[in-house]
């Protein structure tokens, strides 16, 4: 691959002309959630030659899919639980995933802490020899095991107490909201029309089958019809309130899962941790994120607001509580927390017994067919989007065109973010190297930081500043981002509002303890330009990132 071939660049389209197009064409399948199972089947069916349409209501990722654990894993607890088939599938797409967003995709070491005795090491190495196997031909390393001292070495301040020594496994992470505008925009190259901001008021039918949608502009507050031969709602927890079961009961739980994102360096380990010192025998995450350092999740059920939960103080304690237990001397508090963050998991709702305890439930995905026709998806990981997209275009397809459809399946080989193949970690690092080289060393660190967050879009930040130099500026002293990057996301990634910048595609809401405000006013300048904004309309917009981030503020 030579730098020459990285400079196209794909784009989500301004959201007046994909409006336009939702309103005049007609589509094969209209997908209805912007999150980032709504964009693996729209990438999956637009890379197949379907006519495809998507709609979300607020911003793309806006909800559980920027709010996730960062991870692209085939996950160890669900190995325990038995779900044997949901993680093999889980570290192969792992694996897949890494060649077609390397840049993204990013393997890392975890420690996992041994406390009990050789019942529990002969358990564990069972199920990392089963997760290992699973994994042959990704490129990931073999699970390996520390002595106690070799751990200690690893993470000093470690509990000593019945600590025998830690596994070392790899997973990868990633920026689960850039994900998701990557894949967008690779469904958008290939001809799918997308615009955020657009509510499904209810399906259209038609002798009782489903046409498409009555549809609302949300910014510019008009009505239209969007028209379809399939519709597929990819919901998540909004599934059972946009169109509610046939009988009673429900198809989806939420379930809230929390993060902290904690000061830089604070906790004293060398690598990402999965550690089993929460009060009730759950596990979580300690993971390097962004330059800050991320603990999760919760799990519990939630009955409340669906569009912004928030954490609460115990979800706080508890979270604080497993780090203070697996590092006694450390002292974790509040104010050492940055931001907070929840988000609602769509569980299968099935027979769990009354204790409410969400953590049981599957995380496998499924499909339901409404009384209409409609298809609708949930469940499901972050990790399996693609293979869930296929297998509801499998089902879209065989309605449309009979039971051979329209031909399998291309995504596992259509890689994102402007690569023109596929890259495994070692290609991907010579492609970057060679990147790297061609610059001078002074604009080296800025070109590395494009790359980590734009892939093989990259030059076409570089051309904008090249173009307009101010733009080069930083857009938050101390702080890797550009004013660049949200002239960017406005032009490309139909960014409309200050929190989609700084919530969903730079993340700044999250990694300051400000949640972004410090950025707020320059966000909301570019905004006004771009868009023609008077000094009432920018003044509007910095009122509601003020009340949008209060849902990251730090549980008192």
């Amino acid at each position: 691959m030579t730098l020459a071939a990285s400079r196209s660049v794909s784009s989500l389209g301004s959201r007046a002309e994909q409006i336009e197009r939702l309103r005049s064409e007609s589509f094969d399948l209209l997908v209805v959630g912007g999150g980032i199972t709504g964009a693996g089947v729209a990438w999956d069916a637009a890379a197949r030659g379907l006519r495809v349409a998507l709609i979300e209501r607020a911003d793309y990722a806006g909800g559980t899919s920027s709010r996730s654990s960062k991870l692209i894993h085939g996950g160890l607890r669900y190995l325990a639980q038995g779900h044997l088939t949901l993680t093999r599938e889980a570290v192969r797409e792992r694996g897949r995933l890494q060649r077609l967003a390397p840049h993204l995709v990013d393997l890392l070491p975890f420690a996992f802490p041994v406390f009990g005795g050789p019942a529990e090491r002969l358990k564990l190495t069972a199920g990392l020899w089963l997760y290992d196997a699973f994994a042959t031909g990704s490129g990931a390393p073999r699970h390996a095991w520390l002595d106690r001292e070799a751990t200690l070495s690893l993470a000093p301040g470690l509990r000593r107490e019945g600590l025998s020594g830690a596994f070392i496994y790899h997973d990868a992470r990633t920026d689960d909201a850039r994900m998701v505008v990557e894949v967008l925009r690779a469904a958008a190259g290939a001809g799918a029309a997308v615009a955020n901001y657009v509510a499904m008021q209810e399906l259209l039918t038609a002798k009782g089958r489903a046409v498409g949608v009555a549809a609302e502009d949300r910014m510019g507050q008009t009505a239209f019809e969007v028209r379809a031969r399939m519709v597929v709602l990819a919901a998540g927890v909004w599934l059972d309130k946009l169109v509610p079961p046939a009988s009673s009961g429900t198809r989806v739980r939420p379930a809230k899962g929390v993060h902290l994102f904690l000061t830089p360096g604070r906790v004293p380990s060398a690598t990402a941790l999965y550690l089993s010192t929460t009060s009730d025998g759950r596990l979580v995450f300690v993971i390097p994120w962004l330059g800050r350092t991320m603990v999760g999740t919760t799990d519990t059920a939630h009955t409340g607001d669906l569009v912004s939960p928030r954490a609460t103080a115990a979800d706080l304690r508890y979270l604080l509580d497993a780090v203070n237990r697996a590092f006694p001397a450390a002292g974790f508090t509040a104010a050492d927390v940055l931001s907070s963050q929840a988000g609602l998991r769509p569980l299968i709702s099935e027979a769990e017994g009354s204790s409410g305890n969400t953590a049981a439930l599957s995380r496998e995905d499924r499909i339901f067919e409404t009384e209409t026709g409609a298809l609708a998806i949930a469940g499901g990981k972050l990790t399996t989007f693609r293979r869930m997209g296929e297998k509801v275009v499998n089902r879209v397809a065989q309605r449309l065109d009979g039971p051979h459809g329209t031909g399998p399946s291309t995504t596992d080989r259509f890689p994102l973010a402007g690569f023109p193949t596929p890259l495994d970690p070692r290609a991907f690092a010579s492609w970057r190297a060679a990147a790297l080289a061609a610059v001078s060393p002074v604009q080296r660190r800025r070109r590395a930081r494009l790359i980590e967050r734009y892939g093989a879009h990259y030059p076409a930040l570089e051309a904008m500043i090249a173009a307009e130099p101010p733009l080069g500026d930083d857009l938050v002293p101390g702080e890797p981002f550009l004013k660049a990057e949200v002239a960017y996301a406005i032009r490309h990634e139909q960014a409309v509002t200050i929190a989609d910048v700084l919530s969903q595609r730079l993340r700044l809401a999250l990694l300051t303890r400000d949640h972004g405000r410090g950025a707020a006013t320059k966000v909301a300048d570019l905004l006004a330009r771009e868009h023609g904004w008077d000094a009432t309309r920018r003044a509007q917009a910095l009122t509601d990132y003020e009340a949008d981030v209060m849902q990251y503020a730090v549980p008192t």
